[in-house]
């Protein structure tokens, strides 16, 4: 693997302590950027369970954005910290962030044939030294829309066939504006069969479970409502709508919250609209 290096895969040198304090730099920018982080009901508490467990766990993410590496290490941090997270890059962009290979992430050429079975035997050693860890991975390959249907390589299954994780997680994320002047993040998990399989098999399980979350997240924040949803955590629940102090005021003294109104305040918008062109208004 000493040529891998320098070739195909550059690899990982992890470091907890260095992990620790990189994520809790990134929490808190992800705290300063944006104004919530939610979870769809039932989402934490299965990405929770992918701590337990005796073999690896394998974690399936949509790629959408630049934040997408720095979302799941947070939800490793919240829900499965037990785990050493480990994941693939772009190696020209590890070369330019060289602390990313402390944090876990090894870099690879994903347009090189030679890389999948070089990737496979570097997973299948660390998993010899390390049998709980935890792979977390894009299996798109590059960014694409959330209202695009997914198109995962088959690079996830292989390793996922290799591996024989005994959790397997897939993780939808998207980002988006409600009522608060700045964006929020929006994840929604579901389990994936763990049952052995082979890349085949693996390919079709983490197809259909990414399309049928990416599908079901993206109608929960296309209704606009709250209440569906739960923070990452304390820290990363909404705090007032950030849009005017006055008006953040007159809600908490109204009893309101202004994640519970944006149905109402759309249909409220509409309603005026209405009135207004038939001359009521």
């Amino acid at each position: 693997m000493g040529a891998a290096r320098d070739g195909a895969l550059i690899r990982a040198t992890p470091s907890p302590r260095v992990r620790a304090v990189f994520a809790s730099m990134v929490a808190s920018m992800t705290r300063r950027r944006f104004h919530a982080v939610r979870a769809s009901r039932g989402s934490l508490e299965i990405l929770r369970k992918a701590d337990q467990g005796a073999r690896p766990a394998l974690v399936v993410m949509n790629h959408c954005a630049w934040w997408d590496p720095i979302v799941a290490l947070l939800v490793w941090r919240e829900c499965f910290p037990s785990r050493a997270p480990y994941g693939p890059i772009d190696r020209d962009e590890l070369r330019r962030f060289a602390i990313f290979r402390k944090v876990g992430l090894f870099g690879v050429d994903p347009d090189d044939a030679a890389t999948l079975p070089t990737m496979r035997a570097y997973l299948e050693e660390l998993a010899v030294r390390d049998p709980r860890l935890a792979l977390v991975v894009t299996p798109q390959g590059r960014f694409a829309d959330v209202r695009d249907e997914v198109v995962p390589r088959p690079g996830a299954a292989a390793m996922a066939a290799a591996l024989a994780p005994d959790r397997a997680v897939a993780l939808a994320v998207e980002y988006g504006f409600w009522v608060d002047q700045k964006p929020e993040v929006f994840l929604r998990a579901v389990e994936i069969d763990c049952s052995a399989a082979s890349t085949l098999g693996w390919q079709r399980r983490i197809t259909e479970a990414m399309r049928a979350n990416q599908a079901a997240l993206a109608a929960l924040v296309r209704a606009r409502d709250a209440a569906p949803f739960e923070p990452l955590s304390r820290a990363f629940a909404p705090k007032g709508t950030g849009t005017n102090p006055v008006y953040d005021l007159w809600l908490r003294m109204t009893g309101r919250r202004a994640t519970a109104q944006l149905g109402e305040a759309r249909s409220g918008r509409e309603e005026h609209g209405a009135a207004r062109a038939r001359g009521e208004a």
